[in-house]
C-alpha cells in the first residue's frame, strides 16, 4: 500500500504514512509503477498521476474533485436526499433570505478550508451582501462534528470544542464559525454523538462516491437534525 497526497508537506498525510508504514509516493521525480495489486490510498488529490491511476485508488480523482468543491457537494448531496442546509446560486433569493431576517453564508471561494471565503450576511447589516458563487442558510447548531468514515464504517468520532483560556485571552467567540481561528479545536473524549449525526455522515460519504472522509455535521437540538456542510478528504 502507498499514499499519495496533494500537497508534499501534509502533516496528515505524514502521519498516515508513519502510522500504516506504508510509502508516500513522490509529487515530482517519482519512481512509483502503478499496477493492479497494488493500494493507493488518494490523500486530497484531483488530479493524480497516471501511473497512481494504474492502481487501485482509495478516494479516486474524480470523486475528490467534487468533495472539493463545495457547490458541486452541495448538488449531489441535495439529489441524494442527505440533509444539508437550504443553498442557492442566486444573489437574488440570498438577498430576499437575509431581507427576510436570515443569516447567509456566503462561500467566495468553493474549494476553500478552514472556514476560507465565508461571510455572514444579515439584515442588521446589509452591507455585508457579498456576491459569491454559493449561498447557504445558516443554521443554529448546539454543536458541531467531525465523523470519520472508511466504507460504510465510523473510525472516528470528533467534536468542536472551545480551547481551554480562550474567553479569557479573546472574549466571547464567534460560535457561528467554529474554526481554529476563532478558538476551536477537535476532542475526542467524552462525548456523545446523535444517531442522525452518524447516519448523515455515512450517507454523505457514500453519495460522493468516496472511500473515506471526514465529514463535518452540525446538529440543530431544537430540530432534532443533522446537516452535513462538507466533507474532507485530506482531513
Amino acid at each position: 500500500m502507498h499514499i499519495y497526497t496533494h500537497n508534499p508537506k501534509s502533516q496528515g498525510a505524514k502521519e498516515l504514512k508513519d502510522g500504516l508504514k506504508i510509502r508516500r509516493i513522490k509529487n515530482e521525480n517519482s519512481t512509483f509503477r502503478g499496477s493492479k495489486d497494488k493500494v493507493v490510498i488518494n490523500w486530497g488529490s484531483a488530479n493524480l498521476p497516471d501511473e497512481v491511476k494504474r492502481s487501485k485508488v482509495l478516494n479516486t480523482q474524480k470523486a475528490v474533485a467534487v468533495a472539493s468543491d463545495k457547490l458541486q457537494t452541495f448538488d449531489v448531496l441535495s439529489k441524494n436526499k442527505v440533509s444539508i442546509p437550504d443553498w442557492t446560486t442566486d444573489a437574488k433569493v440570498a438577498m430576499d433570505w437575509v431581507a427576510a431576517g436570515a443569516t447567509v453564508v456566503a462561500r467566495t471561494i468553493l474549494r476553500g478550508s478552514s472556514g476560507a471565503g465565508i461571510v455572514l450576511m444579515d439584515k442588521d447589516d446589509m452591507k455585508s451582501f457579498t456576491k459569491a458563487p454559493l449561498y447557504t442558510k445558516y443554521i443554529p447548531k448546539k454543536e458541531e462534528f467531525r465523523i470519520h468514515v472508511m466504507g460504510k464504517k465510523i473510525i472516528s468520532e470528533q467534536k468542536k470544542a472551545l480551547r481551554n483560556g480562550w474567553i479569557e485571552e479573546h472574549g466571547p467567540p464567534n460560535y457561528k464559525i467554529r474554526n481554529l481561528d476563532n478558538g476551536f479545536v477537535f476532542i475526542r473524549n467524552n462525548i456523545t454523538i446523535p444517531g442522525p449525526v452518524r447516519d448523515q455522515a455515512i450517507a454523505a460519504v457514500e453519495a460522493l462516491g468516496l472511500d473515506f472522509g471526514a465529514v463535518d455535521v452540525i446538529w440543530n437540538e431544537k430540530q432534532k437534525t443533522a446537516y452535513v456542510l462538507e466533507v474532507n478528504t485530506a482531513p
